[in-house]
């Protein structure tokens, strides 16, 4: 499932109910919008959802109707950039930040370190200069991820 565009999620008080799917924890509100999809067993996935302000009720999420990413708009903006990296391809952080016109390859390591959509925001795709660089939910993954897309087993 790939979202057509990013939109800013707004969750206060937004009720979700969170299971495990393929390997991925998400997180969908009532209305059937995904929020959040993170590798199984990553640390934090209730606490995000908290302090966005969502109220996590009991049951099994309903089916996804849309996508939704909650973040600032420079985020949205990186992450949106990010979408458009063609798997099995990669993008160096400054190469990134050079395309949407910003000239801090940190600040953009930061927002893709804040990812809400892991793989639907194929933050993975971007590597340093000099190696694959950082990813929130280990290097290993990363690496597994672009070896399977390229060898065209994802994506």
């Amino acid at each position: 499932m790939r979202p057509s565009r990013l939109i800013p999620a707004r969750l206060a008080g937004a009720s979700v109910r969170i299971g495990e799917t393929a390997g991925f924890m998400v997180a969908v509100t009532a209305a059937g919008e995904l929020i959040l999809r993170l590798p199984a067993g990553a640390a934090g996935f209730r606490r995000r959802l908290l302090g966005w302000g969502c109220v996590i009720v009991p049951g099994r999420p309903g089916p996804v109707r849309r996508t939704l990413a909650h973040g600032t708009r420079f985020q949205l903006k990186v992450w949106q950039a990010c979408r458009r990296i063609k798997p099995g391809r990669t993008m160096t952080y400054g190469a990134l930040a050079k395309s949407i016109g910003c000239r801090s390859a940190q600040a953009v390591g930061a927002a893709l370190g804040a990812n809400p959509l892991a793989v639907l925001i194929p933050c993975h795709r971007v590597v340093s200069a000099t190696g694959p660089g950082g990813f929130a939910w280990g290097l290993a993954r990363k690496r597994r991820w672009l070896r399977a897309e390229r060898d065209g087993l994802a994506g």
